[in-house]
Formats: C-alpha cells, sequence, structure tokens
C-alpha cells in the first residue's frame, strides 16, 4: 500500500506546480457519528492506532468550505478558532495559506463526532481545491492521523469516511482499519445533551481504559455474530453500565426512554444520551434536556 504521508508529500509538490488551475473554493460535507461501544488501541504510528466498536452517521452535518487565502484562518460557526485538528489537516495538505470555515449542526464535545467531522471535510475539500489526487483513504487517514495526534479521536474517522451502522473491526486509520455496515432502513434518532466529557483525560486513563477495553471487546465479538439495529442497542446499553462513565441524569435518561417502551444508551464519549424508537423516546427525553432529532444516514463525506 501507498504509505499516505509519502502520497501527501508528491501530492504537495503536485499542486504547488499547478496552482494557477485552481478553483475559487472548495466544499465539503460530512455527518456526525456517535459511537454506541469501542475499545481503543494507541499505537507509535497513529496510522496504526485507532479503535474497534460500533456506532452510526447521523444527519447531523459538518459543512466545511476551503478557499485560497492569504494567511490560514480557521473559522467554526462564524467564530475564529485554534481547531487544533483541523489546523493539522491544513498543515498536511494546503501548499499555501487557506481560509478554512466549517458550520456545524453538532453540539461541539457531546460525542457527536465534530471534531473529526470538520478534519475530515477540511482533508476532502482540500484534496479537491488543490487537485491533490489522493484517494478516499489517503484523504481520510490524513483527518485520521489529526484527530489522534490532537487526542479528540479514534474511531470516527473510518466510520464517518463510510457511513451508516459501521462496525470498526481492526484497529487502524483508513485502508488499514476495517470496517463494516449493519444493513438498517430509515431510522430516527433522539439525542439530549448535557455536556461534554474530557476525551483526552478519560483516553488518558489506564484502569477506565482498562475498563473500556475488556468491555468493547466483548461488544465487538457479539455483535459480529448478530449484526443488527437491536443488538447494536443492546450491547450499547450494556457497555454504558460496564465502564461506569455515565452520569446519574444520563442513566436516568436511559430508564426513561426503556420506561416508555424505547431503548437508549450513552453516547461515547459525552455526558450525552441517544435513543431508537418512536414519539415516546422524544416524549421521556424532553425532562432532561431539548430533544435532537435526527435519522441515522447512509452515506460518508459529499463534495459540493
Amino acid at each position: 500500500m501507498i504509505e499516505i504521508m509519502d502520497a501527501v508529500k508528491r501530492a504537495n509538490c503536485s499542486g504547488q506546480a499547478h496552482q494557477e488551475r485552481l478553483a475559487e473554493l472548495a466544499r465539503a460535507t460530512v455527518p456526525g457519528h456517535v459511537t454506541g461501544f469501542f475499545a481503543a488501541r494507541r499505537e507509535e504510528d497513529p496510522l496504526a492506532s485507532g479503535s474497534i466498536g460500533c456506532g452510526f452517521t447521523l444527519g447531523l452535518l459538518a459543512r466545511t468550505t476551503v478557499s485560497v487565502a492569504d494567511s490560514t484562518r480557521i473559522i467554526i460557526n462564524g467564530q475564529p478558532s485554534d481547531a487544533p485538528v483541523s489546523r493539522h489537516v491544513v498543515e498536511s495538505l494546503a501548499p499555501s495559506p487557506v481560509r478554512v470555515e466549517t458550520d456545524l449542526d453538532m453540539i461541539m464535545g457531546a460525542g457527536f463526532g465534530a471534531s473529526g467531522a470538520g478534519a475530515l471535510g477540511c482533508a476532502y475539500a482540500l484534496n479537491q481545491l488543490f487537485d491533490l489526487g489522493l484517494t478516499s483513504n489517503q484523504v481520510a487517514s490524513v483527518a485520521h492521523r489529526a484527530e489522534v495526534l490532537s487526542g479528540t479521536g479514534l474511531g470516527d474517522v473510518i466510520a464517518q469516511n463510510s457511513g451508516g451502522l459501521v462496525i470498526r473491526i481492526a484497529h487502524g486509520a483508513p485502508g488499514r482499519g476495517v470496517v463494516d455496515r449493519i444493513p438498517v432502513p430509515e431510522t430516527k434518532i433522539y439525542a439530549v445533551v448535557r455536556g461534554p466529557i474530557p476525551t483526552r483525560e478519560v483516553l488518558m486513563d489506564a484502569s477506565v481504559m482498562k475498563r473500556i477495553n475488556d468491555a468493547g471487546e466483548r461488544a465487538v465479538k457479539e455483535i459480529l455474530r448478530r449484526p443488527t439495529l437491536m443488538e447494536f442497542m443492546r450491547l450499547s446499553r450494556r457497555f454504558t453500565y460496564e465502564i461506569e462513565l455515565a452520569s446519574s441524569w444520563a442513566l436516568d435518561a436511559i430508564e426513561a426512554v426503556e420506561s416508555a417502551g424505547g431503548m437508549a444508551s450513552m453516547i461515547m464519549l459525552g455526558d450525552s444520551v441517544f435513543a431508537v424508537g418512536g414519539d415516546e423516546c422524544r416524549e421521556a427525553l424532553q425532562h432532561f434536556g431539548d430533544v435532537i432529532e435526527t435519522e441515522i444516514v447512509h452515506r460518508g463525506p459529499l463534495l459540493d
């Protein structure tokens, strides 16, 4: 397999040689992602790092526009931002300064894969803008590497690059990691958010990660034996209780949905809850905050 960073270097040289053919701007749209359960692995090589697990892409989108500029600036939801994950992507791919503008449908830091979606959209748009000629896996690997090095995620990008209800079977960046999808019909998702969980601190806590990895590896083996939406929900709920990170607020919200006849679990990693079911889920979750209504989407990134 072509080494990703070598391909990026060659692409940058090509981009510098053909800047006169640049379009004015490029746009990419990437779905958010919710993880139900996972097990993480960190390696010295960030492209070998990642997570196994299961989750779905959803209709909360990150819309990124990239244009040539005199100096590099990153704007998130209309405000200048350090955006270290997207900035890493820019530094890896852009042969000249750019302006990156990302508008997010999802709440940041709540487990909806916002940083991964922004970084992946930035990578796709840069590939288009500068005519870099990178494949989908090569583009997504740059975003994956940026997430790993920033400590903001391990498995969102590879799932977002695929779309649907995604089982992450083997660790690693797109092109190294292995994914499969569970066929599901159009499915409504309800969610409530109370606040963030510090992802970096969780991923660096050895005792917490042992609980997560033990429970996550068991769940992946079981979902592969019966890959259905209902089994995903059952295993996600079990994982939530096994890893002992859920707040009492989240556990109460899960129980309220179940009492109403739906299925619910904690979003990994956020003080957030998602549910699958009918209107009873929305009604149950209304007692815990503003209810987000979205759906599972069966696609990855799109270029305008």
